[in-house]
């Protein structure tokens, strides 16, 4: 019981930092009061088997893919649309084939039917090349709805990155289409990219909510840094509201993940916004100096914030129930802390 109990602290203050929301501690706990074996670790016969997995899938892309090299020109479109179509229905059959609760063929399912995307890309773009313009863009989509299908069967970071690649080939393929010039429209693209991957953050949609997290701050920070190419100051509200952004979130969700994403962002606008308003003539030291204080600074001040727990309804609603103390808090204590920072 009292290993019980302390694992019920535990999943309560990760609870209260946004780790996890009530409905996955409460099934943390419900799974751990059912009787059981616990888990063995993997023996050296299945990590063997994986790797072997994985060489297998390499050797039979890689003779594909030779074969194609050697004979592109001779087997013409319709024979390349036919190879490049067998090698997507062989590994991502090979994938679903795979797939199992188990983790390590979830794996090995999850980077086949990535494979696979990237073969149903080239292969619609083998079967429209000079048919019509937009073939970059439709074998972009052919190869984000492959690697979405993969990932929804079997879900890991390589297919969530393979997601996030896919999309960004869809927004490249459309600037291309459009014959946009103006790098401030791929920058919106990417932000939008970045409001996109933080919206599967927050509703759960992916697995690998950290991972998804980097993927938004990436986008998010890269385009609001190709929006520099705008006229006027106004260029700098884009990375300087990712900063805002950033450490807003993290006073939320607490992840390491954002407070970089505001570091980097706050370190990055401050310099070239001051570089910018003297002319260049602070020079190259003055940067370093302003680059140095700010990073510092960000920093410090980022990890002075706490999170503010949203209020649970489960726990507020109707029962009459009072909130257990988080450990090591006051117990006659009951005020919420705000956001802000600590006291010195």
């Amino acid at each position: 019981m009292e290993e019980s109990g302390r694992l019920a602290d535990a999943l309560g203050r990760l609870v209260e930092r946004g780790t996890l929301d009530r409905a996955q501690a409460d099934a943390v706990l419900s799974e751990y009061g059912k009787p059981g074996e616990a888990p063995k670790p993997e023996s050296v016969r299945r990590r063997l088997g994986e790797i072997a997995g994985y060489l297998g899938a390499s050797l039979l892309v890689g003779a594909i893919l030779l074969f194609l090299a050697e004979t592109w020109d001779m087997v013409g479109r319709s024979g390349r649309v036919t190879v490049l179509g067998i090698l997507t229905v062989v590994l991502f059959g090979g994938g679903v084939v795979l797939r199992r609760d188990d983790e390590v063929r979830r794996r090995l399912s999850s980077t086949l039917m990535t494979g696979a995307a990237i073969a149903a890309g080239f292969g619609m773009d083998a079967a429209l090349d000079d048919v019509v313009p937009a073939e970059w863009l439709m074998a972009s989509i052919a190869a984000t709805l492959v690697v979405t299908a993969g990932y929804l069967l079997a879900r890991s970071a390589l297919g969530q990155l393979g997601m996030a690649v896919g999309a960004l080939a869809i927004l490249l393929s459309l600037v291309d289409l459009l014959n946009v010039d103006d790098t401030v429209d791929f920058g919106l693209g990417m932000i939008g990219l970045g409001v996109l991957w933080a919206v599967l953050y927050w509703r759960h949609w992916v697995v690998e909510r950290r991972f998804a997290l980097a993927i938004a701050v990436s986008y998010g920070v890269i385009g609001s840094q190709l929006m520099l190419t705008a006229e006027g100051l106004v260029k700098y509200l884009p990375t300087l509201l990712m900063a805002v952004v950033c450490f807003g979130a993290y006073v939320w969700v607490r992840e390491w993940v954002v407070l970089a994403g505001g570091v980097i962002a706050a370190t990055l606008v401050v310099p070239e916004f001051l570089y910018d308003v003297t002319d260049g003539s602070l020079g190259a030291g003055g940067v370093m100096l302003i680059s140095g204080i700010t990073l510092l600074g960000a920093s410090m001040a980022g990890l002075r914030m706490r999170r503010v727990p949203p209020p649970d309804p489960d726990l507020t609603a109707g029962s009459g129930s009072t909130v257990a103390p988080v450990a090591g808090s006051d117990p006659g204590s009951a005020a919420v802390p705000s956001a802000g920072t600590d006291p010195v």
